[in-house]
């Protein structure tokens, strides 16, 4: 199986995994055939791709940390609390004056939500609770699909963001209720965006200085909200403060800085000291992985190795080097289901497979079965290569949402 653009679909296609609605529930079952109204229904609803049968690895399948419905389930009630909460900041904080004035007119009670908000901020708790369960029986996201398919990115992405931060939190030995705390603030990271003209966020081209402007903005605005909800600690909120600050300062909203490390927090750790918080520089390195791996409506995800390669570019600079190490530890470049190239210098030079599994010591040395040989054609004995017991092979993953996996097109993001 693989992945496919619904733009690029052709009906009569056949379903390979389930996709499900945002309570969880199945909208169509792995094995239906996509006709004409089946792809307009769900390009109605946002999805950008799909899972679709090839005939040639559809026994092998893309698997997550946490499952589909689990993650639809959260997606929907992140969306409801979002909404619950700029529906009240609207309505106190409108008016005259910009942000500072929204911001003013908030004033300093907390934000009373109503029915639907409570029992969604309410969820939530129970929602992180399920997550980091889930997130602990796992030793790293060998298996982790490619991210968002949909395009409520900024939900679905937040959901991304908290199973990422919570995995490396967990890595990095951070006791349970500061794991709770982290899985908040990623989960609303973003809200801030509320605020953010929508066809800014989806723009496929440069911003102007105006509408970057605008998006600066959401960190800040995400902060105030987020500080005004009845979390049990300011963390999450600080989370959204700095998820776009960087480790060599030139980030905003107030170019904090960081030292690349993790070591030990101290209680002098304070908030507003120049520096970012080690919770907020998980996020954030959570936050740009997802962004990565994920379609977006203006641009497909990008290939599974050349995400890990940009987040070691990123390293430094930007984001905390010791916590994108963990991350490269955790996340593989080759995903199981992910379809993948063998690059020249092997026998097996320009062969296409689907990578099988993944050895939890060596991520980026999978198993790969080859289907297709350098023309294209489908080889009547597939090759198990265990990259592991060959030195001179190495891979180049397929583009994320590959056209088709048979087609002779040159593979993109190309790893060195």
């Amino acid at each position: 199986m693989y992945r496919q653009s619904l733009e690029g679909l052709t009906p009569g296609a056949v379903l390979a995994k389930t996709v499900y609605d945002d309570v969880g529930r199945p909208l169509l079952t792995a094995g239906t055939v996509l006709s004409s109204r089946y792809v307009d229904a769900l390009r109605a609803r946002g999805l950008l791709s799909v899972y679709v049968r090839d005939g040639l690895a559809d026994d092998v399948v893309p698997v997550d940390i946490v499952t589909e419905q689990v993650r639809a389930t959260i997606t929907g009630h992140v969306a409801t609390t979002f909404t619950s909460i700029a529906l009240v900041a609207q309505e106190r904080g409108a008016g005259p004056g910009g942000v500072d004035g929204m911001v003013d007119r908030l004033g300093e009670e907390p934000i009373a939500l109503d029915g639907g908000g409570t029992r969604a901020l309410a969820d939530l708790y129970a929602d992180v609770e399920y997550l980091i369960a889930e997130v602990l029986e796992h030793d790293s996201a060998a298996g982790l699909a490619s991210l968002k398919t949909h395009s409520s990115y900024t939900f679905e992405h937040s959901v991304d963001v908290a199973v990422i931060g919570v995995l490396l939190g967990r890595r990095l030995g951070m006791p349970r209720d500061r794991l709770r705390e982290l899985a908040l603030g990623c989960l609303m990271h973003d809200i801030g965006k509320t605020y953010v003209d929508q066809t800014i966020l989806d723009k496929p081209g440069p911003l102007t200085g105006e509408e970057f402007a605008a998006i600066q903005q959401h960190p800040y605005l995400g902060f105030e909200l987020l500080r005004r909800m009845p979390f049990r600690s300011l963390l999450p909120a600080h989370v959204a403060y700095q998820h776009h600050e960087k480790q060599g300062g030139g980030g905003y909203p107030r170019g904090l800085v960081g030292d690349n490390t993790v070591g030990a927090r101290t209680v002098h750790e304070r908030i507003g000291a120049g520096r970012m918080l080690l919770i907020a520089e998980i996020g954030a390195v959570a936050d740009v992985y997802s962004a990565l791996a994920s379609d977006r409506p203006y641009r497909a995800a990008l290939p599974p190795d050349r995400v890990t390669a940009t987040l070691t570019e990123m390293a430094g600079p930007h984001l905390n080097a010791e916590i994108v190490g963990w991350l490269r530890r955790l996340v593989p470049s080759y995903p199981v289901g992910s379809w993948v190239e063998v690059r020249p210098g092997s026998r097996w030079a320009g062969w296409r497979g689907v990578v099988t599994a993944v050895p939890y010591a060596r991520l980026d040395e999978p198993r790969v079965r080859l289907l297709l040989d350098a023309g294209g054609e489908e080889v009547a004995d597939p090759v198990d290569l265990d990259v592991r017991d060959h030195a001179n092979v190495r891979l180049a993953s397929l583009p994320a949402t590959a056209p088709d996996p048979h087609r002779r097109t040159a593979p993109t993001g190309r790893s060195a």
